[in-house]
């Protein structure tokens, strides 16, 4: 019997990892990124030579009571997502301030 692309797709495990690039201030890709409950990580690579400000949060929250970690020029971070995390994150200058003046994306999740 035949099997339909959704299903295929539901049978598709999620990734272990993936990487969202960031050049110019603005992340690549910009959607929705999942990966797999516990052992899925997620990896922030800054291709400019100026840090920011990586801004996490919440949905239904306020984006500017969100975490702040630092992305340093060249550099890169990674998050380890936990079964049910879900984040948006705007990525701002190291001075910080509105989420609205950073560029954003997501949401990142398992």
């Amino acid at each position: 019997m035949a099997t339909t692309g959704t299903a295929r797709a539901k049978e598709t495990p999620l990734p272990r990892s993936a990487t969202i690039i960031i050049r110019g201030q603005e992340p690549k890709p910009r959607g929705e990124v999942e990966v797999a409950p516990e052992v899925g990580k997620i990896h922030f690579e800054n291709k400019d030579k100026k840090e920011y400000r990586l801004r996490l949060w919440k949905p239904k929250t306020d984006p500017n009571a969100g975490i702040d970690i630092l992305l340093p020029a060249g550099g890169s971070i990674t998050l380890v997502m936990k079964k049910r995390d879900e984040y948006f994150y705007s990525v701002l200058g190291i001075d910080g301030g509105d989420t609205h003046n950073g560029e954003g994306g997501g949401p990142i999740k398992n």
